[in-house]
């Protein structure tokens, strides 16, 4: 955003932040009136994706958004509360890493897909499990993994496919590269090259 000021870019993302607010509002509204169960999941679905934003340009307002490691325990925080109720246990073991802000909302998306989707479609029947969650820099490339310890599905249903090819695409778009294993569960690797972002402080579990 070139030839704005700090106090100008910092209003800016202010509104930003305001208008997801109010996107959010608006879905709610719109899901009043739904009672088609594809229609729904999709607004649904949607309403997550805009609280992801909302929580990455928050961080961005606020100025605090460099460390991609801090905003990964909130969205932890946020999807243990959604899980409040479920024997899903999640771990979560990070270095900070320094993100450009271009890559921001774009990974904030990547990782809410990834924990969204073994939320789920990996414990079905209400079955325990685990979701674990690694951050990493190595030599200029973010390392982010997501696995879990469910049913060890196929990739290839209706629903799993749509939040990965989302992930897969936004992956793409920022250069890197995707990896899915399934063993004893499903693990997905995502590796995107920062261009000079640091790896700062020592690793940290949460």
């Amino acid at each position: 955003m070139k030839g704005l000021n700090g106090l100008e870019l910092a209003e800016l993302r202010h509104r930003l932040f305001g208008n997801f607010q109010l996107l959010q509002a608006l879905i709610a509204i719109r899901l009043r009136g739904v009672k088609d169960p594809e229609s729904r999941r999709h607004l649904n679905w949607l309403t997550d994706v805009v609280a992801a934003l909302a929580l990455i340009n928050r961080r961005l307002a606020a100025g605090d958004s460099s460390d991609f490691s801090a905003y990964l325990i909130e969205t932890i925080s946020f999807w243990r509360r959604v899980c409040a109720g479920r024997e899903i246990g999640f771990v979560f073991e990070a270095s900070p890493v320094i993100l450009p802000d271009r890559f921001a909302s774009s990974l904030a998306l990547i990782a809410h897909e990834l924990i969204a989707n073994s939320v789920e479609h990996a414990f079905p029947d209400a079955r325990p499990g685990r979701i674990s969650v690694t951050l990493a820099e190595h030599y200029g490339v973010l390392e982010l993994i997501v696995a879990d310890n469910g049913a060890g599905r196929s990739l290839d249903t209706r629903e799993d496919s749509e939040g990965l090819g989302l992930v897969q695409g936004l992956t793409e778009h920022l250069g890197g590269t995707f990896e899915a294993a399934v063993s004893n569960g499903v693990s997905i690797t995502v590796r995107v090259p920062l261009g000079g972002s640091r790896l700062k402080a020592k690793p940290r579990a949460h």
